[in-house]
């Protein structure tokens, strides 16, 4: 194989790259378009022939062998094939391995046709060092960082042990009625050390977290004004001392809410707050106001104090970083930590100031685009409750090595006379006396001196006698993966040294009570279900403690499924379910939205049973089209439960456990009556209905017109329209009204219809049309408030509703009887009683 005249020039030119470029041939020949094998290999190019290239020892990036016959030349002359950047480790016994990057297409020699292949090859040596380097230091610094993180672990465990005590005791002593005032200012100074030593502890440890990556936040729609004043009245006590004055300037009528984590946006208040009233002069002032831009909230925070210099901007920011004008204690902890903790909720922080006349520090933090629902379980809003009742008496056990830890648990529970108390020293004391006496709850010291607080956990639950007995793990280590890791292993609860009394108190309440139920109204549900089941209600269901231990131990997981999830409807639904399953300790891997499309719920539903999970909760869209997939998923053994509507060829108890739905006619009759009211019991009315075979508007539909029909008859139906997706309620609605001029009322069967129905009316001057729907979303909430053209709805509890399909994927894990047919009742929405359902419903103010 012989170059022609004019490959004899591009050699030429080939010689001035720095890759080393050859062509290698079927026949075995090589040939070397330019002399850069020095270059790249330290070697003549005549070293290398076809037999030469045979006996080197060529290795993979990860170190493996590579064969001769797959190297990229070799590969592109067998399968015609380009291969580009294919990294090699060429290995020389005397100079170490060198790295070369190939590339490799196929040629076709234009005078004896031979297939051949073009191939290029770099070195890349030093690139591949450089990475190494880089690769060891990330290593070293992750090291150097878990070394770290382990360090604080430790002496946080070892400095909240003694303070334990210290704290303890002296909240004791501090309802102690017998001390005189000089005693009780001892005791506030105790405890204000102890907590600043605690605080300070904290921060150290959450710097370690950010630094790691293994502090997470809660990102949740926050009330800004509820949490400025919590922060407000904590800072008080040190204002006053120092004479300083706090001025909240926002506006209290207005709510604004933002999207953060209400625990770290709390502590983010608090330093700031604390900072400048630490810094202030006396008599000075504090002023908090605060402003949207674009879609941010500012918040301001501004001193009369001492200020800083321009230089200091951005090294008040820096870990342990202190000015030095000024005597006051502390660690430079508390900005680095705000400025961090701001960053991780989405926000940014600053300063500008001037020195000796003050400081003002501003953030800014996400404004909520969409509304969440925040209904809490009504075991959690409960307060602290003591009963003297005898009937509701336990036995608790604290298993604990350190004397001064037990007297100090003995002493508080020594007030709550629903309580007595067994101490042991060691983990074999302990475990003799769960299987002797009879024993509700353990207290458990996860550092014992005989057995770890795991194993004879461990211990517990093979025996059983001890097998059911709820344990709260008490521990000095407050490290978050620690404590996910002893909750996972299916502990009840976990309490971190120091106790703080209270939350001490009420997290032993908890444990003891730990139920899921439903704290909703006992109305009549006059719906029957989809294959006409009577209709149980959900507040009839209920998972107990033993039933959660169970679960939690499972680990299972479950999927969710929704028609639509653009709406409040939607989103409150799935935040019921999650809440839910999160506290049965149930995972969710997939929360899909099919946007009113069939094919793409097929599809989402394919897509979710390749991730195996133990239940799919799901509203089919349309009953007859996704039949299939839904039996498909029931024979491969997921349990299901549907909302609001059933899959034509699934039976209850056989293919699925349950549908849960809201009393849609129960709504339905609802917003009849208000129709019928408001437009004083007579006159025309149009209809806009859900044009599909869905069983929830249908009742609604149906209960509506029959409700109008038998009891209002001096009201007439004269128009109905159907839609097919929630945008097309303008359209229908104008011409509606256009074509009936004494049209009085529309009746909607769903509120994002409605808002369409909304403009049509204002557009064509009619803002005395009365129109009801269903469901309240923000709004249709806003329009009945400023009693606007719609007057009133039925509404559902989706809340409430997802909180019930979760307790029957509950029953169905744990094999009890479900009912086919459950429903959460019907609300009566009207101007009048707003603000109670809605507060109801998303546990918010109508202002939000």
């Amino acid at each position: 194989m012989e170059l022609i005249p004019n490959e004899k020039l591009y050699k030429e030119v080939l010689q001035t790259m720095s890759e080393y470029v050859i062509i290698q041939g079927k026949s075995g020949k090589t040939i070397a378009l330019n002399n850069n094998a020095e270059t790249v290999f330290g070697v003549k190019s005549d070293f290398f022939t076809e037999s030469n290239f045979h006996k080197l020892e060529y290795i993979k990036e990860d170190g493996t062998p590579l064969p001769y016959s797959q190297l990229p030349g070799i590969i592109t002359l067998q399968k015609g094939i380009t291969i580009y950047n294919y990294v090699v480790g060429v290995i020389d016994p005397e100079s170490g391995t060198k790295w070369v990057s190939i590339n490799s297409k196929p040629l076709n020699m234009p005078k004896d046709g031979e297939q051949a292949a073009l191939i290029t090859i770099s070195d890349i040596t030093e690139r591949k060092k450089m990475e190494q380097t880089i690769i060891c230091a990330k290593e070293e610094a992750v090291n150097a960082n878990l070394a770290k993180s382990d360090f604080l672990s430790k002496m946080s465990h070892e400095l909240r042990t003694p303070l334990n005590g210290i704290l303890g005791f002296a909240q004791l002593l501090e309802i102690d009625d017998s001390l005189n005032d000089e005693q009780r200012d001892f005791i506030q100074e105790i405890i204000g050390g102890g907590r600043h030593l605690l605080n300070l502890i904290n921060d150290v440890l959450d710097l370690s977290r950010i630094d790691t990556g293994q502090l997470k936040v809660s990102i949740k729609e926050v009330d800004l004004h509820t949490i400025i004043t919590e922060c407000i009245n904590i800072m008080q006590p040190l204002a006053k001392k120092k004479r300083i004055q706090i001025h909240n300037q926002l506006d209290q009528s207005q709510k604004m809410a933002v999207l953060a984590d209400p625990i770290r946006l709390k502590q983010i208040f608090l330093n700031l707050l604390e900072n400048s009233i630490k810094y202030n002069q006396e008599d000075g002032k504090v002023m908090i106001f605060s402003y949207l831009k674009r879609s941010n909230a500012v918040i301001h925070i501004a001193d009369t104090g001492i200020g800083l210099s321009i230089e200091e901007y951005q090294k008040v920011f820096v870990p342990f970083y202190r000015t030095k004008e000024t005597q006051e204690e502390g660690t430079g902890i508390g900005l680095s930590l705000v400025k961090q903790l701001v960053q991780l909720m989405g926000g940014k922080i600053s300063v500008t100031s001037l020195k000796g006349i003050g400081s003002d520090f501003y953030f800014s933090l996400p404004l909520p685009y969409e509304l969440k629902t925040a209904i809490q379980w009504e075991e959690e809003i409960m307060g602290l409750q003591t009963n003297n009742d005898k009937s509701d008496h336990y036995c608790l056990l604290y298993i604990e090595d350190n004397p001064s830890n037990l007297n100090l648990v003995k002493s508080i529970l020594k007030s709550q006379s629903s309580y007595t108390i067994l101490t042991a020293q060691s983990g074999k004391e302990g475990l003799e006396l769960a299987r002797k006496k009879k024993v509700d709850l353990i207290l458990l010291d996860l550092n014992l001196p005989d057995i770890h607080g795991l194993e004879l956990f461990k211990l517990l639950r093979t025996n059983e006698k001890t097998k059911d007995i709820a344990v709260i793990a008490v521990s000095a280590n407050a490290m978050p993966q620690d404590i996910q890791q002893t909750l996972s292993m299916g502990f009840d609860n976990y309490v971190t040294k120091p106790v703080i009394v209270k939350e001490f108190l009420t997290t032993i309440y908890e444990t003891l009570n730990s139920t899921i139920n439903q704290n909703i109204p006992e109305h009549n549900i006059l719906s029957t279900g989809p294959n006409g089941e009577e209709a149980v209600s959900a507040k009839t269901l209920h998972l107990s403690r033993k039933d959660l231990k169970k679960l939690r131990e499972m680990h299972y997981t479950a999927a969710i499924s929704m028609h639509y999830a653009g709406d409040n409807w939607g989103r409150a639904q799935i935040e019921g379910l999650e809440t839910t399953f999160n506290k049965m300790g149930i995972r969710v891997v997939s929360v899909t939205d099919a946007q009113l499309n069939p094919d793409k719920q097929i599809a989402d539903i394919q897509k979710i049973l390749a991730k195996k999970p133990d239940i799919l909760v799901s509203l089919p869209i349309d009953p007859l089209s996704t039949s299939e997939v839904y039996k498909t998923a029931s024979q491969s053994g997921v349990k299901l439960v549907f909302i609001d509507n059933t899959p034509y060829g699934l039976e209850a108890g056989k293919d699925y456990i349950s549908v849960v739905s809201a009393d849609n006619y129960g709504n339905g009759v609802y917003a009849a009556d208000i129709m019928a009211e408001k437009i004083g019991f007579k006159g025309k009315i149009g209809v806009l209905y859900y044009n599909a075979d869905f069983f929830v508007t249908k009742q609604r539909l149906t209960a509506f017109e029959k409700k109008i029909r038998e009891s209002y008859p001096d009201i007439q139906i004269i128009t109905r329209s159907g839609f097919t997706n929630p945008n097309e309620g303008k359209e229908l609605a104008g011409a509606m009204i256009s074509q009936h001029l004494d049209l009085k009322g529309i009746f909607v069967d769903w509120d994002l219809v409605a808002e369409g129905a909304i403009a049509s009316a204002r557009a064509l001057g009619r803002h005395d049309l009365v129109i009801t729907t269903m469901d309240l979303g923000t709004n249709t909430a806003l329009e009945i408030a400023k009693d606007g053209v719609i007057k009133g709805s039925g509404s559902q509890m989706p809340y409430h509703q997802g909180v019930a399909e979760a307790i029957l994927a509950g029953y169905a894990l744990l094999g009890k009887p479900a009912p086919a047919y459950v429903a959460v009742p019907a609300l009566k929405v009207t101007k009048e009683n707003l603000l109670k359902v809605w507060k109801f419903i998303y546990n918010r103010d109508s202002s939000n």
